[in-house]
This record gives C-alpha cells, structure tokens and sequence, in this order.
C-alpha cells in the first residue's frame, strides 16, 4: 500500500516512482504554514513531461498534462534543512507523503535521499513502523503516530545530513 502511494506520488511531478518517501497519517500544514517559492505555470523535464502548477488555497494544485490526473502538495520549510519539504497528499486517502524539493533559477528538482531505511538516526528509528526489504528497497518509511512524530522525523533526518541525489528535475516553459 505504501510503495503504492509513493508511486501516487510521482504524479506530482511524473509517472515515475519517486524513493524517500516519509509517509505518515499527519497534515504537518497543522504545524507549519506552507510556502509557495515555486511560480505558478508550466513546467517541463527533459523526456517531455509537462504539469501545470496553480497556486489552490494553500496548496499547489499540479496538473500532469501527460497522465491527465490532478494531484496537491505543499512546500514547507524547516529550520534543519535549506530547502523544502514536499507534502503529497490526494484528499481522498491516507497516507501522506513527504519528499524533498529544492528550487533552482529555472525550476525545481526532487531530492530522493540515498538509502534512506540505512542511514536513519537510530534514536529515530522508534518512532517508525518496522522496516521490511521491501520499504528499505523502495526507501520508504512510515511514521506510526504521525500526529506527534513527523516534524520531529523530518527534522532528524534533515540533522543528519544524508546524501541526496536529485531525481527529477523540472523547468519553467515561458
């Protein structure tokens, strides 16, 4: 179920399952106010893939041209980490979904954090759900009480500095 909802997630930005997924059950818009450092328009990758991003409340709402699907996230900023946290969610099922964005002068890119179920702090490691091979394969993990625990997840995992490699990468078409 949850691999399923990290690929849900690539309709954000593609049809591509994206990894480092943090999901949990928890709207961190209750704690946090989103940011929209991301222009609404038109955005492009380079194997033709075009989303509509509008700004929606407060939320983007992000149109995926090519699988004709609507989906929203938010962009959240952290003290621990210098760019964004990205918030999928679908409003109609749990769980939510939450990667990494940084902005770029042309766009936007999204981060997957390389081999995310091993490089876990291990103090935090209790406040997820037991990893299985194939969460540690998809890099995935779930937050058990997402209410308590996952600004404090995201923001543990952003203290410990793990590598990141970038794995999508969007322009703006004028």
């Amino acid at each position: 179920m949850f691999a399923r909802v990290c690929r849900l997630a690539a309709v954000v930005v593609v049809a591509l399952q994206l990894g480092a997924c943090i999901n949990s059950d928890y709207d961190i818009a209750a704690s946090l106010a989103p940011e929209f450092p991301v222009k609404p328009g038109v955005y492009a990758k380079a194997d033709g893939t075009v989303v509509v991003l509008r700004k929606f409340g407060n939320a983007y709402k992000v149109y995926n041209r090519r699988a004709k699907e609507t989906t929203y996230v938010r962009l959240f900023k952290v003290p621990e980490f210098s760019d964004y946290v990205l918030q999928y969610y679908d409003r109609k099922q749990k769980p939510i979904v939450h990667l990494l964005l940084k902005t770029t002068d042309k766009g936007f890119d999204i981060y997957d954090i390389e081999n995310l179920a091993s490089v876990l702090p291990a103090h935090v490691e209790k406040f997820l759900a037991p990893i299985t091979e194939a969460d540690r394969k998809d890099r995935n993990v779930t937050v058990v009480n997402g209410k308590r625990d996952t600004l404090y997840v995201i923001r543990e995992l952003a203290r410990a500095n793990p590598k990141m490699i970038a794995v999508e990468s969007y322009q703006r078409r004028p």
